[in-house]
């Protein structure tokens, strides 16, 4: 059995709690009674949150606040949470401080430890944390696909610009005019080139793409594929895609550029 640890395996999580998301694995979680039964339901990771340490599940059954555990039979781990909140059709979890992910001869241990016998879900599938998954690890999901919480923050993000007298002259050149932030905002920036998040001034924003500014405009080649995981506090539960179209100086001294974005089809 391997033991990833929430203090030590960020990316880890950060990858398993993506799949679950992005997949919408069924998920078996069930509870212990004060009288000694169990409350057994099926549910799906709705979104989550590392930064704050939530998660949020579909609520299907008479879930109780307390401990409540939580087996992936696709990708075979496990692991123990606390109930916080339940509302809504939603309840909240912590994120837990430890996930199991299984071996067969686990299946005889885990029956001892929880008292659920796990032998007729056993699948030879297994979870894969190491190596490249490759370029469509991450899936482009439209509006209608995100979380409620993505939704709602992206929707205000675009209606919040307004296009300056410049792209008022060109806005029926676009499919998507492109509009200026009312005050100046950041945004968090991923290559694939490496795991560091940039955060980088906004320069301009439509439903079909973005700018914004680097004095490194080699960090983000022209073709490349960037992603946008968050915008300044806020972090996306899924990021938007894009590709680098262009890069513009700002002005003569060109120390400053306009790094033009793109977003894949079909996430407006």
């Amino acid at each position: 059995m391997k033991v990833i640890k929430s203090d030590s395996g960020f990316l880890a999580f950060q990858k398993i709690f993506k799949l679950l998301h992005s997949n919408q694995y069924p998920l078996v979680l069930w509870q212990n009674n004060d009288d000694g039964s169990k409350l057994v339901l099926d549910s799906f990771l709705n979104s989550f949150n590392l930064e704050s340490a939530q998660l949020h599940f579909d609520k299907n059954s008479d879930v109780n606040e307390g401990t409540i555990y939580c087996y992936c039979e696709d990708e075979q781990f496990i692991f123990k949470t606390m109930v916080l909140s339940i509302k809504d059709g939603v309840f909240t979890a912590g994120v837990p401080l430890e996930i199991k992910l299984l071996e067969e001869p686990d299946v005889a241990t885990i029956k001892g430890q929880v008292g659920v016998d796990l032998l007729g879900h056993w699948k030879t599938k297994r979870l894969k944390l190491d190596g490249n998954d490759g370029p469509d690890y991450i899936k482009v999901k439209s509006m209608s696909e995100r979380s409620s919480r993505d939704q709602e923050f992206l929707n205000n993000e675009f209606d919040s610009v307004s296009l300056d007298e410049e792209e008022k002259l060109f806005a029926d050149k676009r499919e998507s005019p492109r509009a200026r932030p009312k005050i100046d905002k950041w945004v968090k920036i991923k290559t694939d080139a490496s795991e560091e998040i940039h955060f980088l001034r906004l320069f301009d924003l439509s439903r079909g793409g973005m700018g914004f500014l680097s004095m490194d405009p080699e960090t983000f080649p022209k073709g490349s594929t960037i992603q946008v995981v968050g915008f300044e506090e806020f972090n996306l539960d899924d990021p938007l895609i894009g590709k680098v179209m262009s890069h513009r100086a700002i002005d003569e001294s060109q120390i400053e550029f306009k790094i033009g974005i793109k977003f894949n089809e079909g996430q407006e």
